[in-house]
């Protein structure tokens, strides 16, 4: 499925010269530990998960194959939700070395980076992955642009994550998620007009169920913009759709004396 690169082929050379029945051992060895780090990371034991893919990694005694290709993306995703961002970024370094520059390592090296406080690293990831993937089909994409605009917010710069936020737009990013922090960036802007309509193209999104916070947000714009009716309107419809939740009675009582 993945082609192989000049490393990857040498190293695969390298495996059809050792003993056929260590070779066997090793491999399966290599596979039970991936196993357990696989049952690891879904029970949410990151630490468990990390040791048990060096584990398989160690069994395959330095060799790359597709095998571990895929040891080394799951260690990766553990390593990042663990936090341990910096080394996720090098095991994505890794599997860039080995596997070549797929948009999808690209994209959660990105985010890794970002995480890391590599913000100018993760922008670079984040273009590269869109000069290599046009049509932004590639896992991660989304969550690669959320991430650095958020981190760029964060800093001061809502223009720049504005500006990524609209070239995904026009690329044809439609998801809920973008939709939100376009609102949000926009409030910290104060252009609350533009805000509340980011909101409301984000409710119509097909995946606005699995962004529950923008009614709540979509009313606070509507606070900010004066206008305590709607937004009460829309607080309590929040609340009735998703429970009730401190902010939200907080906010309702206050809208409910204006």
């Amino acid at each position: 499925m993945r082609n192989k690169t000049g490393y990857a082929a040498a190293v695969l050379l390298l495996s059809l010269m050792l003993p056929l029945a260590a070779g066997c051992k090793d491999r399966g060895s290599q596979y039970s530990y991936r196993e357990a780090g696989i049952t690891a990371l879904n029970e949410g034991n990151y630490k468990e998960a990390i040791e048990s893919f060096d584990k398989a990694i160690h069994s395959s005694k330095g060799l790359v194959g597709k095998v571990d290709m895929d040891i080394l993306k799951y260690r990766a995703e553990a390593e990042y939700l663990s936090g341990n961002y910096a080394e996720a970024v090098d095991t994505y370094d890794k599997l860039i070395k080995a596997d070549g520059q797929k948009p999808e390592y690209l994209n959660m090296r990105s985010v890794s980076k970002a995480e890391n406080g590599d913000l100018n690293g993760a922008l670079e990831d984040y273009r590269k992955s869109g000069e290599l993937d046009k049509e932004g089909k590639a896992p991660g994409r989304l969550h690669a642009l959320l991430t650095a605009g958020a981190f760029l917010e964060e800093k001061g710069s809502a223009d720049e994550a504005m500006s990524l936020y609209q070239e995904a737009l026009q690329a044809g990013e439609t998801s809920a998620r973008l939709f939100n922090r376009m609102g949000l960036c926009s409030i910290s802007k104060k252009d609350y007009d533009s805000a509340v309509n980011y909101f409301e193209q984000g409710l119509s999104a097909e995946d606005s169920a699995k962004v529950p916070e923008l009614l709540f947000n979509q009313a606070v714009a509507k606070e900010y913009k004066g206008e305590f009716k709607e937004a009460l309107d829309l607080m309590q419809k929040y609340v009735s759709v998703h429970g009730p939740d401190e902010a939200a009675e907080r906010e309702i009582t206050f809208l409910e004396t204006r």
